[in-house]
């Protein structure tokens, strides 16, 4: 039981990170079309970009090493 548990807490995660990582973009782009460019503005993007892949290669391991609860039953 703890083993799914963890598992379920681990995708929950990654896709809050998914989440997080798409409305950071969004909100640097927006962003982008209001003000002029700055460094920060890039500092959004990277930030953004790692929370989004992060989340999507956790979730890709989880299915690869076929830990979710749907496919060890």
């Amino acid at each position: 039981m703890e083993r799914e548990q963890a598992v379920s807490v681990a995708k929950k995660v990654s896709y809050l990170l998914i989440i997080s990582g798409i409305a950071m973009i969004s909100a640097t782009i927006v962003y982008f079309s209001t003000v002029p460019i700055s460094w920060t503005s890039y500092v959004g993007i990277i930030v953004g970009g790692l929370m989004l892949g992060t989340g999507s290669m956790v979730i890709r391991f989880i299915k690869k090493l076929k830990l979710d609860i749907k496919s060890s039953h």
